[in-house]
């Protein structure tokens, strides 16, 4: 007898996704029955974020819970093995390790079969259809984690595979024929690997599965990076990660309430360039580093984030455009190089550091803190929070995130080059080891950073008898700048500092007409030119020159 295949057609645009969740695959679109194959379309979306009434979204996932069809798989996951299952699995996986390439995809799902340990149904169809979609997951694996089937992760993800097929899919299928109603799951919270990966091969095996994160926390989008496999809902709003709700939230929202937040969404949203205070406090900042000329610094200097180029929001990250520039040398009109200093050092929201080495240095061994905050080869923005090393905890939630994210980008992604024998690891060692130390007046002056507002600035004044700046301020420096902070060095001596430590093409260097060795920093006179008038002088050195 011919084994039809099953196949599950993801519907990417869904009038009414949550009804479409609800409803049968049987009165969808692409439903088809034939003697070669059982063809219907599944519902597979990543719900990112809460509505303006937050009340209604959790009094929906409680909703969701009462129907019995509906699995609610984060608050009933279970992880119970079996003893032999547990020690077949071991077998199988001591074999693997031992060959040098380990087994083969195919060769392991069969072993897995002969051992019992995936689930087999009463009927043909979909136990053959089981068998591919776990192999074209284990693939998937095979293909993104670095590496593949011989990485610590995949004895885990296989293991919990095992536990939860057994536990709950041959469970919800046991008296399902093919032409039946998939089960359809709902997942509300945090995401292992495992987890993921899982919920990838429900989606495979054409289960309905909605991913709920009131925090907008994309977990499974590491995974289904291209939206392969789910689609997105993004709300404009999020909120905390708050407990399953165990009843129906009884506030009712006035009209004026709605109505007030309706507006606020509409006037407030993230493309309208009307932003009320700390609008985008809970996004992750991430910076654009400008290129411009000399004199382009101090027109830039004084514009607000949200209304330089460039400037936008992205998914949950903002895109600061900032200033990163050296200023090597004076210009003729010594008048006009200080008061353009003068200028930016004056704003409220300017740290002016003149004194050199700035950071401290630290000789502490933090391997083992780093691998803690590693989680599958990546660090974890909340393992960096929860270290005991943390010193940032007395700061705003929002802005640990904020820094803990940055910590982890400046690592990832380093700028700073890399010393002779030195390992990539031992860079990213270095760079991490130097962020836990950020000084309190650094921390002061991100705490008033309101991501579209005004930019915090940094100026450096490298007087001659200063030293030059350590490579762990240029750590610091590194750091800031992709928080979206404004950095202008100035060294008027033109001597290297920063080339030395940075990649090239990560800052502009500007070169002005003189190199000057005994140049002492003079503080501004009683009455300051305006900014008007600075600019003024800026553009008259342009043209006379």
């Amino acid at each position: 007898m011919q084994v039809r295949a099953i196949q599950a057609i993801l519907e990417r645009e869904p009038m009414d996704w949550l009804q479409a969740f609800q409803d049968s695959p049987k009165n969808r679109p692409f439903y088809e029955e034939t003697a070669q194959h059982i063809q219907f379309s599944r519902i597979a979306v990543r719900v990112l974020g809460v509505p303006v009434e937050e009340d209604d979204y959790f009094n929906q996932l409680y909703t969701l819970a009462q129907q019995p069809t509906i699995h609610i798989l984060s608050e009933e996951l279970n992880k119970h093995i079996e003893q032999q299952d547990f020690q077949a699995l071991q077998h199988i996986l001591s074999q693997h390790q031992q060959t040098s390439k380990g087994l083969s995809i195919n060769r392991l799902i069969a072993m897995m079969y002969g051992h019992q340990l995936i689930p087999k149904h009463d009927h043909t169809e979909i136990n053959r259809h089981l068998q591919l979609a776990t192999i074209r997951v284990v693939e998937r694996f095979q293909q993104q984690q670095a590496l593949g089937l011989m990485s610590n992760e995949f004895r885990r993800f296989l293991i919990d595979m095992v536990k939860w097929l057994k536990n709950h899919w041959i469970i919800w299928t046991k008296e399902m024929s093919p032409t039946d109603d998939f089960p359809k799951v709902v997942w509300y919270g945090e995401l292992t690997l495992s987890q993921s990966y899982f919920l990838l091969l429900l989606m495979e095996l054409g289960c309905d599965v909605l991913i709920f994160h009131p925090n907008k926390d994309d977990a499974f989008a590491g995974i289904d990076t291209t939206n392969a496999f789910s689609i997105t809902h993004d709300y404009v709003n999020q909120t905390a990660l708050q407990p399953f709700p165990d009843k129906l939230r009884d506030r009712q929202a006035t009209v004026g309430y709605r109505s007030s937040q309706h507006f606020e969404q509409l006037m407030h949203n993230q493309s309208s360039g009307v932003y009320r205070a700390w609008q985008f406090q809970e996004c992750m900042p991430r910076a654009l580093t400008l290129r411009m000329t000399y004199d382009d610094i101090l027109i830039y200097a004084h514009e607000k984030a949200m209304v330089r180029p460039s400037f936008e929001v992205v998914n949950q990250e903002i895109v600061i455009p900032v200033i990163f520039a050296k200023v090597s040398g004076v210009t003729n009109r010594r008048e006009d190089y200080w008061d353009m200093l003068h200028q930016l050092v004056v704003s409220p929201f300017t740290l002016f550091v003149q004194k050199f080495p700035y950071t401290k240095t630290s000789k502490a061994n933090f391997h083992f803190h780093y691998q803690h905050c590693l989680v599958n080869g990546e660090l974890s923005v909340d393992r960096i929070m929860q270290s005991d090393w943390w010193q940032y905890d007395t700061l705003t939630f929002e802005l640990q995130r904020a820094i803990a994210y940055t910590m982890k980008m400046v690592c990832e992604q380093p700028i700073l080059k890399q010393q002779p024998n030195e390992s990539l690891y031992e860079l990213q060692l270095f760079v991490f080891k130097q962020l836990t130390m950020i000084p309190e007046e650094i921390l002061r002056l991100l705490q008033g950073f309101d991501y579209a507002q005004d930019i915090p600035k940094i100026v450096l004044y490298q007087a001659p008898e200063q030293p030059m700046l350590t490579r762990e301020d240029v750590v610091l420096l590194a750091f800031l700048n992709r928080f979206g902070v404004d950095i202008v060095h100035y060294n008027p001596t033109g001597q290297l500092d920063m080339e030395k430590h940075l990649q090239e093409d990560t800052f502009d260097v500007h070169r002005l007409e003189q190199m000057v060795f005994d140049l002492q920093y003079e503080a501004p006179k009683k009455q300051k030119p305006t900014a008007e008038k600075g600019i003024k002088k800026l553009f008259n050195r342009f043209f006379d020159s």
